[in-house]
């Protein structure tokens, strides 16, 4: 499932869910900021990083001011809420 696209964004984020994940907390949230650079996020670090914007900013170099990191953190809570209701409805392990 996407979360954002580069139509209106300058991320393209989405839920990218391994065959091998068994519980939400390694679901993977993915951030592309270009075509070729990307960066893995699981479900637990969402979770820290939606609470602490300098976290956020630190582990991607691409966030420019506070206003994208706030626009990727609102991705990361779509992402949880998803993960939350379909482990919460018993559709397990991915989009």
């Amino acid at each position: 499932m996407s979360y954002s696209r580069w139509l209106n964004s300058k991320f393209y984020t989405y839920w990218a869910s391994p065959h091998d994940v068994y519980q939400k907390e390694d679901e993977m949230f993915i951030v592309h900021y270009d075509i070729q650079t990307y960066r893995r996020f699981t479900y637990s670090e969402c979770k820290e990083l939606i609470e602490d914007k300098m976290k956020l900013k630190g582990k991607l170099n691409c966030i420019d001011n506070d206003e994208e990191a706030e626009e990727l953190q609102g991705y990361m809570k779509q992402f949880i809420e998803s993960v939350d209701y379909q482990y919460l409805t018993g559709i397990c392990g991915g989009q």
